[in-house]
Order: structure tokens, then C-alpha cells, then sequence
């Protein structure tokens, strides 16, 4: 299934479905992974979403040369290797993984998981909420019909 963007002026959107689905609308190769950066125009990130079935893993460790990630679990449970050290994840699980950490994630013997990756330049983070943040006016279409 080809997954397609709407491009705007100020915004991408995208929809990859219900993560129940995600894993059996992949590309057939036992795993599904679905990249943003080109899809949407990311400048400032990468984000991926990927499913595993049942008792799999990549069949390789890894590492990075500046990015940092965070994995986010939104189904399923599972293991993570981080260097010398395994971790069981769940859906909820949110793990923040620094460059130089060596590492993997399998989905456990008897359960699916979906995770979300996202990963960006370490120290590049200059503003967040407080700081970047502007209000500004507006008010969604429906809220007309409200009383």
C-alpha cells in the first residue's frame, strides 16, 4: 500500500491507517516501516513508524554518528538491547537512546508491536514549548455549532 502525502503552504498530513493494520499493509518483507522525512518535508527530524510481527527483530544492531532517537511503543511489547543491557518495553514505553549506544528492539515471542522512532541532531534542541511558542487566534469551523 503507497502511502501518499497533502502538502499545504504550512503543513504536511499523511495517514498511515489503524496500527492494527499497519504491520498486514506492509511491504510483505515480514516488517513494515513507514519513513516521514520525505513523505512530509521534515527538516528538523526523522520519524518513522515500524511493525514487527511476532518474535522478530532487525537482523543487525546499530548505532548513529550524531543523531539521538526516541522510541516510542504504541502496541505490543517486547525487548530492547541498549548496549550491554536488555530492557522489556510495552505499549507506553518511551526510550531515549544518545548516539553512540549500540542497539535493537524485538517484538516478544508471542506479540506484535508497532513503535514510532524519532530521531534529530543531539544539542541541536534551542527552543521547546515556553520559548518557541506563540499564541494566536482561531477557532475550529465546528465550533459554530456549539451552544
Amino acid at each position: 500500500m503507497e502511502i501518499k502525502a497533502a502538502k499545504a503552504k504550512t503543513f504536511s498530513h499523511t495517514n498511515i491507517g489503524l496500527f492494527d493494520d499497519f504491520l498486514k499493509n506492509g511491504p510483505g518483507e515480514n516488517v513494515s516501516k513507514q519513513f516521514f522525512r520525505d513523505l512530509l518535508g521534515l527538516t528538523g527530524m526523522e520519524m518513522s513508524v515500524t511493525a514487527y510481527p511476532a518474535g522478530t527483530a532487525l537482523p543487525f544492531f546499530h548505532a548513529h554518528k550524531q543523531n539521538e532517537e526516541l522510541y516510542i511503543i504504541l502496541k505490543g511489547r517486547g525487548q530492547m538491547r541498549l548496549d550491554d543491557q536488555e530492557i522489556e518495553v510495552s505499549e507506553g514505553s518511551v526510550i531515549k537512546v544518545l548516539p553512540e549506544c549500540s542497539r535493537n528492539l524485538r517484538s516478544a515471542a508471542d506479540s506484535d508491536i508497532v513503535f514510532m522512532c524519532i530521531q534529530a541532531k543531539t544539542g541541536s534542541l534551542e527552543q521547546c514549548n515556553r520559548e518557541d511558542g506563540m499564541r494566536t487566534e482561531g477557532k475550529f469551523a465546528s465550533d459554530q455549532n456549539l451552544s
